[in-house]
């Protein structure tokens, strides 16, 4: 008994260890100051993280040795191990997948423990933790112990519960990029738990609804504000987009040098400066009339909850790749545009300036706008969810 007081007294300390704090290393100011902030403070974040990361791997060393001094136990001793099933609720809700990973290794057993009536796979599900939900899946290897079947009955019905539930709280910690993109990730979650389920637990009703509608009617708020952020972006960047090609589509009657007063062929046609210029405006104005025409589609939509799947979120990638491309090209044909009235006078020490200038609104796109690209990209075209891990790796 003494053995067991002291091994949940060091897994308690586990627990507090292994609590996720590496959010707290950045301040909120890094985001608006990347640059400064890095060349400022970078080495005192790399010791923060040496630090956490240090602290991660003593825990789990920890835990380990503390998994094989409770094998020698006696069977009294770990029968009580086995009927303690609190640690490894607060493991699984918390996502220490690495703490379970080490319990599955040394006790397979503990797999079917059942805190609070409901089994570690519909937790997970219920808090949203993809990684350790990833432990319970490896069923298909043969070099592998097989811990978990496939579900039953009610443990289908509970984890289309899980799913179908939405909890408040979620709004504070997701990492999606806007409302939208919270709610793909909820039609994620739903998706894969309905796969893999019982095949006519789909169907079925919890109370007087269909998991569907309880997953829906849940979400209204988030559904609203997903619609709203979809609308007020799409607004800004479809306003952008005209501007863009009104530039474009003008300065295609207006070329730079004029044209012949008989044949109406451009005086410059033979210069490699006005070839570039033609390119960079045509490429130019058909991405911009391209983004256009998909932000206009994103305004125009339904908004069904199905919708922030895929349809929506591909449309607003498309976008803003393609709104990126055009001022990209604009900026392109407005140096060729300079190259050509100067011509002659350019000389190294002015076009150098000129192309630095030119690069600073597509780098300073790049900077504001790449991490919200890349959150949407992740999101729409990232790993799925129930994506089975190993519990010997």
């Amino acid at each position: 008994m003494a053995s067991w007081k002291t091994f949940s007294r060091i897994v308690t300390f586990f627990v507090k260890l292994m609590k996720p704090k590496i959010f707290c290393i950045f301040p909120k100011t890094f985001c608006k100051s990347q640059t400064k902030y890095l060349l400022c403070h970078f080495g005192t974040i790399i010791k923060r993280v040496h630090e956490v990361k240090l602290r991660h791997v003593t825990a789990i060393e920890l835990a380990k040795q503390v998994c094989i001094a409770i094998s020698y136990m006696n069977t009294t001793e770990i029968s009580i191990l086995y009927l303690d099933d609190r640690r490894l609720f607060e493991a699984t809700i918390r996502g220490f997948d690495d703490f379970l990973k080490l319990c599955f290794q040394f006790f397979p057993e503990l797999i079917w423990v059942t805190p609070y009536n409901k089994r570690l796979t519909t937790h997970a599900v219920m808090f949203r933790q993809e990684k350790t939900l990833g432990l319970f899946l490896q069923v298909s290897s043969t070099n592998e112990l097989s811990l978990v079947p496939g579900p039953s009955e009610q443990d289908s019905g509970d984890m289309m519960s899980a799913a179908a539930y939405y909890y408040r709280s979620f709004d504070g910690v997701t990492t999606e990029a806007g409302a939208a993109f919270q709610m793909q990730r909820e039609l994620q979650w739903y998706g894969a738990v309905e796969s893999w389920v019982v095949p006519d637990m789909r169907d079925r009703y919890m109370g007087s609804k269909t998991f569907w509608t309880s997953f829906v009617e849940n979400r209204k708020d988030l559904l609203e504000s997903g619609e709203k952020w979809m609308k007020d972006t799409s607004n800004s960047c479809m306003i952008t987009s005209a501007l863009i090609a009104t530039v474009l589509f003008a300065a295609a009657f207006t070329v730079p040098g004029g044209n012949n007063d008989k044949s109406g062929v451009p005086l410059l046609l033979g210069e490699d400066s006005f070839l570039v210029f033609i390119i960079s405006d045509v490429l130019g104005l058909f991405f911009s009339v391209t983004a256009i025409l998909l932000f206009l589609a994103i305004l125009t939509s339904r908004y069904k909850a199905q919708d922030f799947l895929e349809a929506l979120p591909k449309k607003i990638i498309m976008g803003l790749s393609f709104l990126f491309l055009s001022l990209a090209f604009m900026l392109v044909a407005f140096a060729a545009t300079l190259t050509i009235v100067l011509d002659k006078r350019l000389v190294e020490w002015v076009l150098i300036p000129i192309i630095l200038l030119t690069s600073v609104p597509v780098a300073l796109f790049i900077v504001l706008q790449l991490p919200l690209l890349y959150q949407m990209v992740k999101s729409t075209y990232g790993p799925s969810i129930f994506c089975p891990k190993s519990i010997w790796e």
